[in-house]
């Protein structure tokens, strides 16, 4: 995730660990939540690309699409589409109370947005970041 565009933002990637992605998982799920992961793997079982759904609640309107990632050593071949597009036809089918999915992109990264406009995806408000170097 670290070659996602981000503009001049100076950003400091934590490691993900398995521990820490179970943890940040048992977290959505503690609270109630649900939590579902696409991604599409490769014949060798590497995975190329995934992205990640969040409801704080199951039955309710209203969804996060979490990170969507093509790895660097796959990158062209529609990967990202393909994953938030099973996204949501799976979505579709097991939470039909579902009408609103949220999801930021930064304004660099005109694939990701390219992607999401093809999928319907509208912006509905800009959030800035500002970063002060003292």
């Amino acid at each position: 995730m670290e070659d996602a565009p981000s503009g001049e933002l100076d950003q400091q990637i934590q490691t993900w660990t398995a521990e820490r992605l179970h943890a940040a998982h048992r977290r959505i799920l503690d609270q109630g939540g649900a939590l579902t992961t696409v991604a599409a793997v490769t014949p060798d079982g590497e995975v190329a690309a995934y992205t990640e759904r969040v409801l704080t609640d199951p039955a309710g309107p209203r969804a996060l699409q979490y990170d969507t990632v093509v790895v660097p050593a796959h990158p062209g071949h529609g990967l990202g589409r393909a994953v938030k597009l099973r996204m949501l036809a799976e979505a579709a089918t097991r939470h039909p109370a579902l009408r609103t999915v949220v999801t930021s992109v930064a304004d660099d990264n005109t694939p990701m947005l390219a992607v999401n406009e093809a999928l319907g995806y509208r912006r509905e408000r800009g959030v800035g970041y500002f970063q002060l170097k003292l």
